[in-house]
């Protein structure tokens, strides 16, 4: 051992990197630890790692980086414990002694960087290298911001000149399915930035998700979003959703309810409510929130298409529904609906 220490310190940095250095590290010689724990060591072990790894064409798919990850940068990070020795001092000694070696695995180390929370250090590798982070028609921007679907994420990209609506156009980054599982977290802060960025959401379809899984003010988001468009939704046409849909939350339904004006469309949201009991063990409490809006009770009661609202009710009676639809019935009696022709059997249960 002391003739190996009293080798050069570039030899012996090949020879213990060309070996391996977790053993040397294990030995627990002091001059050797420092010399393993030294930038020049790293960039060389990393680069020694990275043969295989030179050429563009090695990195052909997703896949492809986290393998060189794997095998390029978690050997050394096993012996150190964290990414924390890849620091702005390694990127720069990396990217000016051993620049294939550095643009070759460039978003590898982008990557662990964000995914470790490290933006400066993640924005000097880019500014450094040549790597795209649109590559592969944005598959790996949406690896990056589905493993940390964060604010910081999105704007990081923005900052290091990701083109959002060139990205989004392609329809591998921010599609149907990620946006699906922002609106299911009410992450309506990730939406309202991506629509700042120029990208036109497909509300419609992302309304459906909403309704049943966020907060009043993502489906307030998202009205106003597709405010402008043709074909564009009213909060009318999102009250008949939120009663079709058994799954909509209460809170959502009594915002979209009250940002809606006296009219006909009440009486068909009350039928529909009181036709969906069966599914929606809401049903009734929305009900009650739709009555209790100014002039409701007015509203509520009308006819709808020549049928009173108990005489459509009665239609769709079945000795399964009977016990969910009986409290509209009761209620709509003591509104003063006519219960002309209604069932000696719906009577007897709503007195």
């Amino acid at each position: 051992m002391f003739t190996l220490n009293r080798l050069p310190s570039p030899a012996l940095v090949r020879v213990i990197a060309y070996s391996d250095p977790a053993t040397w590290w294990a030995l627990g010689d002091s001059y050797i630890c420092a010399l393993i724990n030294s930038t020049s060591f790293r960039c060389g072990w990393v680069s020694h790692l990275a043969k295989g790894f030179r050429a563009p064409a090695a990195i052909t798919c997703i896949e492809d980086i986290d393998t060189q990850r794997r095998k390029v940068l978690d050997p050394v990070t096993s012996i150190f414990g964290s990414e924390a020795w890849i620091s702005g001092n390694f990127v720069r000694a990396l990217s000016a002694n051993y620049p294939a070696t550095f643009n070759a695995i460039a978003l590898g180390l982008v990557k662990t960087l964000l995914l470790n929370g490290d933006r400066n250090t993640a924005a000097l590798v880019i500014q450094r290298s040549h790597a795209r982070l649109d590559i592969f028609d944005g598959r790996f921007v949406r690896d990056l911001v589905v493993q940390r679907p964060e604010m910081w994420m999105l704007q990081w990209l923005a900052v290091s000149g990701l083109d959002f609506e060139e990205l989004y156009s392609r329809g591998h980054c921010f599609d149907m399915s990620q946006l699906t599982d922002w609106v299911m977290a009410s992450r309506v802060e990730l939406l309202r930035f991506l629509a700042g960025r120029g990208l036109r959401l497909p509300v419609r379809s992302l309304m459906e998700y909403a309704l049943g899984h966020s907060q009043p003010d993502l489906v307030e988001f998202l009205i106003s979003h597709d405010s402008g468009y043709a074909h564009e939704l009213s909060w009318n046409d999102l009250l008949l959703m939120a009663c079709t849909e058994a799954s909509t939350r209460l809170d959502v339904f009594v915002y979209v309810a009250s940002k809606t004006e006296p009219s006909i469309v009440w009486a068909f949201a009350a039928a529909c409510l009181a036709s969906h009991a069966m599914a929606d063990d809401c049903a009734y409490k929305k009900f009650m929130a739709l009555r209790s809006l100014p002039n409701a009770a007015e509203w509520i009661v009308k006819p709808i298409r020549g049928q009173t609202p108990i005489e459509r009710l009665c239609e769709r009676l079945t000795y399964e529904n009977i016990a969910h639809i009986s409290p509209f019935i009761r209620d709509y009696i003591a509104l003063g609906v006519s219960t002309a022709n209604m069932p000696s059997i719906v009577s007897a249960l709503c007195q």
